[in-house]
């Protein structure tokens, strides 16, 4: 049971899925709710994104879900699934919102045409639904970080989950060389301005950690984010940065 109101809701939603015929369909669960209920709900994320590369796989579930089961196409036998507002889906993405309990949570399946995702492994799982993998979860924060790093109304969220899922130099160097096959060395660049903007603008991680509801100490947090910066310079060359 999560602890946050939000996360029971969003947990209580996750429950009623159908998790084999998402996997069947490569179709994982990312993005930060997935990130912050694997770490211990370090901060509120209010969405339930779910993430597809296989265009074959995601024009099949457009096709369940437009279709007259609707929701439940996906979802166990016995689901109660109740929708806040009507199926949308276009070239992009699949979108809805979800009643739970007195809670609205925006639901989404996005096909993600920049990289292509790895199968899940044992690990990788929250309430017996597939997760992206830890590298794919950490190129996808990459990726979305170089969209929206100095869009204020983010919080620079994207970096900060990607420090909280603590990744080794090995990677960090794994994920980098995975997202660069798709925005090439703005990767680098972007990732650098977020966290100096995290560490060096006075009272800015304050401000974030308040609006993401962050509950981890402020000092932690700060040092997750020098060691980030520090990893990455010393091995500069080898990520091939250019300024």
């Amino acid at each position: 049971m999560f602890r946050r109101k939000h996360h029971q809701a969003i947990g209580n939603i996750l429950q009623q899925l159908n998790g084999d015929l998402l996997r069947e369909h490569r179709c994982y669960f990312g993005g930060g709710t997935a990130i912050a209920l694997m770490k211990d709900e370090y901060r509120e994320s209010v969405d339930i994104d779910f993430l597809i590369s296989d265009k074959e796989h995601y024009r099949e579930l457009r096709s369940l879900l437009t279709d007259t089961a609707g929701i439940y196409s996906i979802a166990k036998k016995g689901a109660k699934l109740v929708l806040a507002r009507d199926i949308k889906a276009d070239q992009y993405g699949i979108r809805t919102m979800i009643q739970s309990g007195d809670v609205v949570v925006k639901f989404e399946i996005v096909l993600e045409g920049r990289i292509v995702f790895d199968g899940p492994g044992p690990s990788n799982f929250v309430e017996n639904i597939a997760t992206l993998t830890k590298l794919d979860l950490l190129t996808s924060k990459l990726l979305a970080n170089s969209d929206r790093w100095n869009d204020a109304a983010i919080y620079n969220r994207d970096i900060i989950d990607y420090v909280m899922l603590a990744p080794s130099k090995i990677e960090l160097n794994a994920s980098l060389k995975k997202a660069h096959l798709a925005y090439g060395n703005s990767i680098h660049r972007d990732l650098q301005k977020a966290s100096n903007k995290l560490l060096a603008h006075d009272g800015w991680l304050e401000e974030c950690m308040k609006m993401l509801k962050i509950d981890i100490p402020k000092a932690l947090l700060w040092q997750k984010l020098n060691d980030l910066m520090r990893d990455h310079t010393t091995n500069e060359k080898l990520y091939s940065l250019k300024t």
